[in-house]
């Protein structure tokens, strides 16, 4: 107990001296970080002829509505995904807000065909 209150107040008494930027390119290292957890997860779940293909939104726009859409195969643990884009989700949405982060807000159109080529999902122009 006593150590923890020594490093809040250690914590709290440094926390206005930290560099805006340094945090900011913390966070920005958090979400990139988080996103390529994500790719790996559904890289782990190649597709094959007799899967099918889908999609889900990720990340948050300053403006609202996500970044862009995830392909992955109907082989991948769906419920897992969705909470790890979920955390995403949330964490670019405390980031936008905490340094006011603007954004261009268009509305990314959903894929309409996907195909499984080479073991990956893609979406068919």
């Amino acid at each position: 107990m006593k150590t923890f209150l020594i490093l809040l107040i250690f914590t709290t008494s440094f926390a206005g001296c930290d560099d805006i930027k340094s945090d900011q390119e913390l966070t920005i290292l958090e979400l990139e970080k988080q996103l390529q957890e994500i790719y790996a997860f559904i890289d782990k779940r190649d597709c094959s002829p007799g899967s099918e293909c889908s999609f889900m939104p990720f990340g948050s726009k300053a403006c609202g509505g996500p970044q862009g859409y995830l392909l992955f195969s109907s082989e991948t643990d769906v419920p897992a995904l969705h909470k790890m884009v979920e955390k995403h989700r949330k964490a670019e949405e405390a980031y936008n807000k905490q340094n006011r982060i603007i954004s261009d807000c268009s509305i990314p159109a959903p894929p309409e065909k996907l195909a499984c080529e080479d073991g990956k999902c893609i979406q068919i122009q």
